[in-house]
């Protein structure tokens, strides 16, 4: 019986001048990409926390379950760095389902939006950032 493979894309850039950190993520995206992905971004030596940020996950496709939302929750309880504001672009379904359910699981320490747009991430930040300049 074949197995389902996750197929996942992650990059990161920080901007300064900006003070704005941008995620992307593509493909099939598991929390263990998720908890991978921002790992790697804390481990930046440019990463400040204090830097809003934009999380594209535009189209990503999960087998995520209410389960992993809570692990989510939880890891960044415990080890998180981000003081900034987040806005978190969705645009399937599912992953924007439980993104709703995750931003209210943890109001007291993540501010954060969920949006549909690059424009609407941006408006919400505050921030001029043409999508192609990313």
């Amino acid at each position: 019986m074949p197995t389902k493979q996750s197929f996942m894309k992650f990059t990161y850039e920080i901007l300064p001048e900006r003070r704005l950190n941008v995620l992307r993520f593509s493909g099939s995206v598991s929390l263990k990409d998720v908890l991978a992905g921002t790992r790697k971004l804390w481990a930046d030596e440019r990463y400040d926390p204090h830097f809003n940020g934009i999380v594209d996950l535009q189209g990503v496709t999960t087998q995520a379950t209410m389960d992993d939302v809570r692990a989510l929750v939880s890891f960044l309880q415990e080890d998180g760095t981000s003081r900034g504001r987040w806005a978190a672009i969705f645009t399937e379904p599912k992953p924007t389902a439980l993104a709703m359910l995750f931003k209210v699981a943890c109001p007291a320490f993540l501010t954060m939006e969920v949006v549909s747009t690059w424009e609407a991430a941006c408006h919400y930040l505050r921030v001029e950032l043409p999508r192609q300049k990313v």
